[in-house]
């Protein structure tokens, strides 16, 4: 994800290319699925789920940190980084107000936002997926998420947003499309998690060669191997999570599983364990580090090997120093 972000070549070869999507769809999925394992094993200790509000109350406190920090450091000794900030120096107790409300949010600072919202609705919603006695009852309580996606293809997030001042940014992600693949992230394991008794794996399994000849359909297609033309904005949309964008993702996602349950451990990238057990840390400095890579990095560097492919690569490896720096230190028996 971060080298997408840094665009071309590398971006080139990596952003989208498995088919109709990006690696933010599975940025938003595992978190969702993930939180899910978390609520599940933390259920007994803590019920009502409030280690995720005390998550949102963190990420919200380094969102708005690194959006201070930047807009205080492009007033005073980075011009570059101004335009991005605009908004806060036209409008600033609005722009402030808004922002700390995440409603406000400049190029590149939209993720966390959308986190601390998924995070303080999760809170209370995945307690009910837990509670879940069967797989049914999960699919149920899934509906609603599925509902207000499929709103959000029809522009729900337009008549929202028309509610506060024009000047605001909304950021480039709609949140009604795209919680929606953080919460099948969430319903996709509370599911498994009860139907797996019932032959959910033999089931899954039986599909997989239909998926795997949907996927490389997709994947030839969006690459325009295939003399068809390409599926309009309204199903691959990345702002509203299209239709097909997310279907071509889950069928990615459920061959991944596949492997993962015949080959286990053969994905497990240890060394990068480091980066999710410090996500936060490393999501917000790679923030900082986009910034910079578009403003203060001259052009003529930017836009030319071989820094466009050298910098990049050791911004990812900073990130991951950053991750390890972050590490307990082991006790000295």
């Amino acid at each position: 994800m971060t080298l997408d972000h840094f665009g071309r070549p590398i971006s080139y070869y990596l952003y989208q290319c498995f088919g109709f999507f990006s690696a933010a769809e599975g940025f938003f999925f595992l978190s969702g699925f993930v939180g899910m394992i978390a609520a599940t094993s933390k259920a007994t200790k803590d019920p009502g789920q409030g280690w995720m509000r005390r998550r949102a109350v963190r990420i919200w406190v380094y969102h708005a940190l690194t959006l201070a920090i930047l807009a205080v450091l492009a007033l005073l000794c980075i011009p570059e980084l101004v335009h991005y900030f605009n908004v806060l120096y036209e409008h600033p107790l609005q722009a402030s107000f808004w922002g700390a409300l995440l409603v406000y949010t400049p190029m590149w600072l939209d993720v966390l936002p959308l986190y601390v919202i998924f995070l303080l609705v999760g809170s209370f919603t995945f307690p009910l997926f837990v509670k879940a006695k069967s797989a049914r009852t999960v699919l149920l309580l899934w509906l609603p998420s599925l509902a207000l996606w499929i709103a959000a293809q029809f522009d729900l997030r337009g008549a929202v947003n028309a509610l506060f001042p024009a000047w605001i940014h909304h950021g480039t992600f709609d949140p009604f499309g795209w919680q929606f693949a953080y919460f099948t992230g969430a319903a996709t394991y509370a599911w498994w998690n009860r139907a797996k008794a019932a032959g959910a794996a033999r089931i899954v399994n039986a599909v997989t060669p239909a998926l795997l000849a949907v996927f490389v359909f997709c994947f030839l297609w969006s690459h325009e191997f295939i003399g068809i033309p390409l599926p309009s904005d309204f199903w691959v949309s990345r702002e509203h999570l299209g239709i097909f964008r997310f279907f071509n993702f889950y069928v990615f996602m459920l061959l991944v599983c596949w492997v993962v349950r015949v080959r286990q451990g053969l994905l497990d990238f240890r060394p990068l364990n480091t980066v999710g057990r410090h996500s936060l840390d490393v999501y917000t400095a790679h923030i900082v580090l986009i910034y910079m890579w578009f403003t203060v990095v001259p052009k003529d560097i930017r836009y030319h090997l071989p820094w466009d492919v050298v910098l990049p690569l050791l911004a990812c490896c900073l990130l991951w120093g950053l991750a390890k720096l972050r590490e307990p230190k082991p006790r000295v028996q």
